[in-house]
């Protein structure tokens, strides 16, 4: 009898173990679903301080100091060179954005994302974090998460984003279930 708990135990721990290295993390959908959407991504930025080399310091000075600026197309910034403007703050570097709108998926299923930054950035889809970079480096992968999403609509999306000097990026792609992957397009963010 022992031995037979102890072989259900360990299937039932294997299960487990399994489904946390698979890593899908399980979003909710907004609630109420959102009307009158606009396309794009509001933000809000704070610049100038040489200090904030990672997300502590950034959340830190943009709690305090925050000025609204022009809305986001998307999430597709692409480093453009050393002087190109960071996003829509128009300066080139000391640059700390709170970014928040919705993300609309068009199907359930399992999604695979992933998220580029220059310089630092944690992602959040649903009120849970989906990705994380936090340090100075040039464009590289904040994360790479599988999502499960219950049904189709959108779901909140917030980033706290970075970025120090030199050159910048923030970037999205996605691969929807059963599709291609490719950029995340801007008419999959929106505002209120």
């Amino acid at each position: 009898m022992r031995s037979i708990v102890t072989t259900v135990l360990a299937g039932v721990c294997a299960m487990l173990a399994s489904v946390a290295v698979a890593g899908v993390i399980e979003l909710t959908p907004a609630n109420p679903q959102p009307s009158g959407v606009k396309q794009g991504l509001r933000v809000w930025y704070f610049t100038g301080d040489r200090q904030v080399r990672r997300l502590v310091e950034a959340q830190s000075r943009i709690k305090k100091h925050r000025k609204a600026g022009k809305p986001l197309a998307g999430f597709n910034y692409p480093d453009k060179g050393k002087g190109a403007p960071v996003l829509t703050a128009g300066i080139s570097e000391l640059v700390v954005a709170d970014i928040r709108g919705y993300i609309k998926f068009d199907k359930p299923g399992v999604y695979k994302l992933e998220f580029f930054s220059n310089d630092g950035s944690q992602i959040w889809i649903g009120g849970k974090e989906v990705a994380k970079l936090n340090k100075i480096t040039a464009c590289a992968s904040a994360g790479r998460p599988q999502v499960n999403v219950p049904k189709a609509g959108w779901y909140d999306f917030k980033a706290l984003y970075f970025q120090k000097e030199g050159t910048a990026c923030l970037e999205s792609e996605w691969t929807p279930p059963g599709g291609k992957r490719k950029l995340i397009p801007n008419s999959a963010f929106g505002y209120k």
